[in-house]
């Protein structure tokens, strides 16, 4: 496991029910030895298996050590808030949590939504210049706050990654205003919902490292700061000093889809710039993948988010809040924000997540195909396209193959039909008759052994159709009821009966399969010469052990008599004896 990784795998808690593969917008995730391990070359960090794990086992990377070193190692540590803040901690007074923030040894609190009105203003003021060129017939424009969905465009619709703005993330753009403003020795610790943040902290000195709001949560009620809900939400009543270096405005709005462009609106105004929201990865992929932007005859700023719904629901966000609710909650605080502010004095606004090089192979058709054969897949018909083994076609899955991601047991069909291969070929290799019934006491499968003992009508049977499914039991052999009880009692216990037919005694050993459901025989005809040595030698055995047993249990019942009668009169002896020394 890579524990450098933001999101990684706790190798014993994973169940293998690969629920996260099926999950993960990306297949970022390599099976190995029957644990799915995250590819960190390929994750883009939504932390979207984190949520769906049911396990447990896919975790996000613990930073809260390293920001509680940073208050000690740095002269003065700002903590960045993310503007989802207000839907996380509700009914707490801005002014009071950043109070119990400044408790914990940090020398303030700002929002990192002032980063976001920073990259708001740059690109209205971009899109203006736009606006204003009339020789501009078209172009994409994709923005670059979310770094979950920077990632996803840049590896996985690298033909448009060049749409992607040049304008730094809201975080980066807050981390180097507050560098500016406090001075380059200033700490810069992120608490917010994203998984996504401790990667760009990885990418950028700027920022030295991101926490979750539960790590803020903890931190706060560990050091017995963790603020109470007022009844009074006022942020601005005066009693302590609150955000630094001020508050932020309409960058507030990010963290619900749609928010960015409310903020670059209230600068930009309408113009030539076609605006729209997508989130969710699956729907970035639906509404960018083929897309030429030459095609576009306006200019199209597409607002990407990773998250379905925005930042308010981030990975990790509280649990048990609706999205309603945490929406609604951000929106009244957002309205409260002042007015826009400009983005001059910042020296730099540019800069996107670096590329990490990871090229997909490409296999050949005739590759493809070798796979998909060492799982039993030799035509389109074999290729279910189930999606079991986390994959949405069996062509994909023999991809993963290929590219040492997947294993061949992943395959629930391939795995299915192997045991199969395996049970029939053991029922077939049996020297005794086997038959397996269903609660109906309809034949499931039984041997050729079965149908010869059975007589020279059900060994035709058997030929016609091998293995007889479907036969009724009943009609064929009078070990259906043996079959019967054993599929009616509790638990599976082995069973042994004998019973006469066709002038043959046969010994069937019969126990529950599944109860309720199936039941399975396995019958010897002890008249047979072999068999009636065998069962002459075990019959002589268990009476040679019967009667060790009583020999024993005699031996043992005259020990202890003789052992009494001993006592007994040794006691005798001794009263006589004391008896005659007496005057």
């Amino acid at each position: 496991m890579n524990y450098q990784s933001p999101i990684y795998t706790e190798k014993t808690q994973c169940q293998d029910c690969y629920k996260c593969i099926r999950e993960c917008p990306v297949k970022a995730i390599r099976v190995e030895r029957g644990h799915a391990m995250v590819v960190s070359d390929l994750c883009v960090f939504c932390g979207h298996c984190v949520l769906a794990c049911p396990a447990g086992a896919k975790r996000v990377r613990d930073d809260l050590a390293r920001a509680r070193q940073l208050l000690h190692l740095k002269p003065r540590v700002i903590l960045s808030l993310a503007p989802s803040f207000a839907s996380e901690f509700p009914g707490i007074r801005p002014a009071d949590l950043v109070s119990a923030l400044q408790g914990l040894g940090f020398y303030g609190v700002s929002e990192t939504a002032l980063g976001a009105d920073l990259v708001s203003a740059r690109l209205a003021r971009d899109f203006s210049a736009l606006s204003a060129d009339d020789g501009s017939r078209g172009g994409l424009f994709l923005s670059s706050a979310c770094p979950s969905a920077v990632e996803y465009v840049k590896q996985y619709l690298p033909a448009l990654a060049s749409s992607l703005t040049d304008r730094a993330s809201p975080l980066l753009a807050h981390a180097r205003l507050l560098r500016e403003t406090y001075g380059e020795d200033t700490g810069i610790v992120f608490a917010g919902p994203c998984v996504a943040k401790k990667r760009e902290a990885d990418a950028w000195t700027d920022i030295d490292c991101a926490i979750s709001f539960a790590d803020l949560r903890a931190w706060l009620r560990e050091a017995g700061l963790e603020p109470l809900p007022s009844a009074d939400s006022d942020p601005d009543d005066g009693r302590v000093p609150a955000f630094i270096p001020r508050r932020a405005s309409s960058g507030a709005y990010y963290p619900v889809d749609g928010g960015m462009i409310s903020s670059i609106k209230k600068s930009y105004g309408s113009g030539r710039v076609r605006m729209m929201t997508v989130s969710g990865l699956a729907e970035i992929r639906n509404a960018l993948e083929g897309l030429d932007p030459a095609d576009l005859e306006r200019p199209l700023f597409i607002e990407l988010l990773a998250c379905p719904g925005g930042c308010v629901n981030g990975p990790l966000t509280g649990t048990g809040q609706p999205t309603a609710l945490r929406r609604m909650r951000l929106l009244e605080y957002a309205e409260r924000s002042p007015s826009p502010v400009s983005a001059e004095g910042v020296t730099d606004l540019t800069g996107t997540l670096p590329e990490r090089p990871s090229p997909a192979a490409v296999h050949g058709d005739e590759e493809l195909r070798g796979a998909l054969r060492s799982v039993g897949k030799v035509s389109l018909r074999d290729e279910l396209n189930c999606g079991s083994c986390g994959y949405d076609t069996c062509r994909a899955f023999a991809a993963a193959m290929l590219d040492a991601r997947a294993e061949k047991t992943m395959c629930v069909s391939y795995m299915r039909k192997l045991a199969q291969k395996k049970a029939n070929g053991l029922i077939r290799a049996m020297p005794s008759g086997v038959v397996i019934c269903d609660s109906s006491l309809k034949i499931v499968e039984c041997n050729e052994n079965f149908a010869r003992l059975m007589g020279e009508d059900i060994l035709s049977m058997y030929e016609a159709k091998p293995g007889m499914e479907g036969a009724d039991l009943s009609g064929i052999s009078g070990v259906a009821a043996f079959c019967a009880a054993a599929i009616a009692r509790d638990g599976s216990d082995v069973s042994e009966h004998e019973f006469r037919e066709r002038r043959k005694i046969f010994q069937a050993t019969v126990f529950s399969i599944e109860r309720g459901e199936s039941a399975c025989a396995v019958i010897q005809d002890v008249t047979a010469p072999q068999v009636r040595r065998d069962r002459v030698i075990r019959q002589t055995r268990k009476v040679i052990d019967k009667n060790l047993a009583v020999v024993q249990k005699i031996a043992y019942l005259l020990g202890e008599n003789a052992a009494e009668t001993e006592a007994t009169l040794n006691s005798i002896i001794e009263s006589f004896s004391a008896g005659e020394g007496e005057p």
